[in-house]
């Protein structure tokens, strides 16, 4: 499945837009969340840089859109994007009703299913996640090292 993420809406959405990096903190948040999934995700923000900048780090692709003649914003590229890859399995996470309603005309225009979701809504879904994963971790980090030294050592009688 393919995700296309309207990043500094997610961002917004999550808290982290007055953060400092707060770009990387949400790759990273997007990595955490994708590991084991699989999904092709796009990650889309705005940038200042007239040239732009993309790159992918392994299934996640960061694109910083150019400020140029062609791309007034991110909302451009995601547009862009949608009506690229329309014909699979696609999901739009956004909150912007302009965005919306353009991948629901493209969607009509293509005759192609393109689900869209709210940024609030994956947002949610993306904690909630990482709060049971961080949960576990957690869990895993109760006992001292002596402790597990000692347990090791007590298995160990048992083993041999």
């Amino acid at each position: 499945m393919k995700f296309i993420i309207d990043a500094n809406n997610l961002c917004g959405k999550m808290g982290l837009l007055d953060k400092d990096d707060f770009d990387k903190k949400l790759i990273g948040i997007i990595k955490e969340y994708n590991q084991g999934k699989g999904n092709e995700i796009f990650l889309v923000f705005d940038s200042a840089d007239y040239m732009g900048d993309k790159y992918s780090e392994g299934n996640i692709t960061i694109i910083r859109t150019p400020k140029d003649d062609f791309y007034k914003s991110a909302d451009d590229k995601i547009v862009e994007l949608a009506q690229k890859y329309a014909g699979e399995e696609l999901v739009v996470v956004t909150d912007d009703l302009e965005i919306k309603e353009k991948i629901k005309n493209i969607s009509i225009e293509l005759g192609e299913n393109i689900r869209l979701e709210q940024a609030t809504d994956f947002a949610n879904k993306i904690q909630n996640k990482i709060k049971i994963d961080s949960g576990r971790k957690e869990e895993k980090s109760d006992l001292s090292e002596t402790d597990v030294a000692e347990i090791n050592k007590d298995l160990l009688k048992y083993w041999k």
